[in-house]
């Protein structure tokens, strides 16, 4: 019987196939219809407002031009991945869709920034969320491979293009992912990536600086005013009769006076007038 060999390269593709499918299933990833209020706000009402905020200003020079060459590219929704996937858990569902949009503009067929669109929950209309300045995110995200859809992974200041199995990554952030790699791979190289440390909101600190400047101000008050405090007393302790001289009419008075005993100085505290607040 004749027997038919592979070719070991072929093989090889195969086996990593296995691997890399065998342990995690494929994510449909489409990408969304673009809803009728953000397609018409991105026709017609993104280029004014982003010309208001980020047009040329007083300043010579300041803001860009947004001429008759100024165009919106394609708009594309944005996926960002589930708590569930951040946190390691085996889910069907690594990712989920925002509540944005993303556009680049371009003038003189040049890119300026990427424009992010939501739709305002309060109002129910689309609006500018944000806008990126600089080539520079437009030009990444160009890159994403065609059947691909963005992933915007904000814990780490990353973006990827993913088909559902593996994602592309484009802007790598602090994700570690340098390469093409399977979503379920990259979850688990999650625990070792530490995720962009992020300001906890703390207390006022305009109370805590009043209270130092007072504590600054009772020492200048204790340090200062003591010296004076102590000058009269000093001055009666060491003061001296003259000695009664044999022969001479005592006056009354003339004896030696002891200075009264100083009485304990007490520290002086200023209470710091802190600022009303409403």
């Amino acid at each position: 019987m004749r027997k038919e060999f592979l070719p070991g390269g072929l093989v090889f593709a195969l086996a990593i196939g296995l691997v890399v499918t065998g342990g995690s299933a494929a994510f449909a990833l489409d990408e969304p219809t673009v809803p009728e209020p953000v397609a018409r706000y991105v026709a017609a009402g993104l280029i004014p407002r982003v010309a208001k905020l980020y047009g040329p200003g007083k300043d010579a020079g300041s803001g860009i031009a947004f001429d008759d060459t100024t165009k919106v590219g394609g708009i594309h929704r944005v996926y960002s991945w589930t708590s569930s996937f951040l946190s390691g858990t085996t889910t069907d569902a690594p990712t989920e869709l925002t509540n944005t949009w993303v556009a680049p503009i371009t003038v003189k067929d040049l890119p300026v920034g990427l424009a992010t669109v939501w739709i305002d929950p309060e109002s129910d209309d689309p609006e500018l969320a944000d806008f990126d300045l600089g080539p520079a995110l437009v030009s990444a995200l160009a890159k994403a491979p065609t059947g691909t859809v963005l992933i915007r992974d904000d814990s780490h200041s990353a973006w990827f293009a993913s088909d559902g199995t593996t994602i592309t990554p484009l802007v790598t952030g602090t994700s570690g992912v340098a390469v093409p790699t399977t979503i379920a791979l990259y979850q688990h190289t999650l625990p070792q990536i530490a995720p962009r440390p992020t300001e906890a909101p703390g207390p006022n600190g305009l109370p805590i600086v009043f209270l130092v400047l007072g504590g600054v101000v009772v020492l200048l008050v204790i340090f200062v005013l003591l010296p004076f405090r102590r000058r009269p007393f000093d001055r009666l302790r060491n003061r001296t009769v003259p000695e009664h001289v044999e022969g001479s009419e005592h006056v009354e008075g003339s004896e030696r006076v002891e200075a009264p005993a100083l009485p304990p100085t007490m520290p002086v505290f200023v209470e710091p007038k802190l600022p009303e607040r409403d």
